[in-house]
């Protein structure tokens, strides 16, 4: 039975704060929902067109796209008629599902290595079309879609751990709805104001608070940045450390069965996990 990986993403639109005379004060949601209705195609490489389109709602906010490319190949085949063999053009467009919902930022991308080797591939493409799309373009709008990590081991290391004496985490620009009080929401707020696109901050200490770094670190993995902390795992061990970041967290399916609406649904809850609020 063939199976599909879908991978769960974090799409953000952010503003640059020297707004264009073209600026329509769109929120993220509307910036998101505007630029896949425009169906964008680019020739991102030299004889590869990429696409989005077979866009679906599922709701207001939420629904289903293909995003692929094509390409040109050359075939050689035998002709009956002539009793010859030929070369023949032959166009290719392979494609992959995924799945959104422009209230959250969230895009789940399935696998499929005839397209790209990898989801985060896959990913670039998309925030390539995306940010050439008239709507991004018009309002100088940045475009990052990022891998959201499982905190899951990175959290359990810090809650086991003797001692947590820094701690650093990694931030990018504003989509301020799920970003917590204490770091992203301020930092992604000061680095747009100073027209910076990423930055990171380091706490040091004795022994760090674990509730405060645990929030900060599912707001991190949510927002789809990164972190890692030193860490002694017991009074006479050396301090090491441990890296929040990798691959995106996963979901997998039977192929020719699974139900994009439900795969929305399951990585919708998977968020709210990693987010550890009511909803999960």
């Amino acid at each position: 039975m063939a199976s599909i990986e879908y991978s769960l993403f974090r799409a953000k639109f952010i503003k640059s704060p020297q707004t264009s005379l073209l600026d329509e004060n769109l929120t993220a949601n509307q910036l998101f929902l505007n630029s896949l209705a425009e169906k964008p195609s680019a020739e991102l490489r030299m004889g590869n067109i990429w696409h989005i389109g077979n866009i679906e709602h599922f709701s207001d906010t939420t629904g289903y796209f293909a995003v692929g490319r094509t390409t040109n190949s050359i075939i050689e085949k035998f002709d009956d008629l002539s009793g010859n063999f030929v070369e023949e053009e032959l166009e290719e467009s392979p494609y992959t599902h995924c799945v959104f919902d422009t209230q959250i930022g969230l895009i789940g991308i399935a696998k499929k290595t005839n397209l790209a080797p990898t989801s985060i591939n896959i990913a670039d493409r998309i925030e390539d079309l995306l940010s050439q799309s008239k709507i991004i373009r018009e309002n100088n709008v940045s475009v990052e879609i990022r891998p959201i990590p499982d905190p899951e081991g990175f959290l359990i290391a810090l809650a086991s751990a003797y001692q947590v004496s820094s701690f650093t985490a990694w931030f990018r620009g504003p989509n301020p709805f799920d970003a917590d009080e204490h770091f992203q929401k301020p930092l992604s707020v000061y680095l747009s104001a100073a027209n910076g696109e990423k930055g990171k901050a380091q706490i040091l200490g004795e022994d760090l608070n674990r509730k405060v770094l645990q929030d900060v670190t599912r707001s991190t993995a949510a927002t789809g940045n990164e972190a890692s902390a030193r860490i002694k795992k017991s009074g006479s061990q050396k301090s090491i450390t441990i890296n929040l970041k990798g691959d995106p967290v996963k979901r997998r399916y039977d192929e020719e069965e699974h139900q994009p609406q439900q795969v929305l649904a399951d990585l919708t809850s998977l968020y709210h996990r990693i987010r550890n609020d009511d909803r999960s």
